[in-house]
């Protein structure tokens, strides 16, 4: 004789039991959904144009002659070379 204790796939008749489902809960809806956005829109205009760091920076680089360094522009021209692939392969 065999028994089967998975009872929750199966009823006690060997008939599936009817599963009722409770209805899903709603969530309200927003008045305003982007109301939000607004804030974010309003933190992104007032955000500088520039960073007076950073450009500070990037003119001090350009003004040095001896940016990017020999040694900088032989590494990245030798990465570049082994990466170059003609249109044959």
């Amino acid at each position: 004789m065999e028994v089967n204790t998975n009872f929750s796939a199966r009823g006690l008749s060997g008939v599936a039991p009817q599963r009722t489902f409770a209805a899903a809960a709603k969530t309200p809806a927003a008045a305003d959904p982007f109301a939000n956005s607004s804030a974010l829109e309003n933190a992104v205009q007032d955000l500088p144009a520039s960073r007076p760091d950073a450009v500070a920076g990037a003119r001090e680089l350009i003004a040095d002659p001896d940016y990017p360094s020999p040694a900088v522009l032989r590494q990245i021209s030798s990465l570049l070379a082994e990466h170059l692939t003609s249109d044959d392969q």
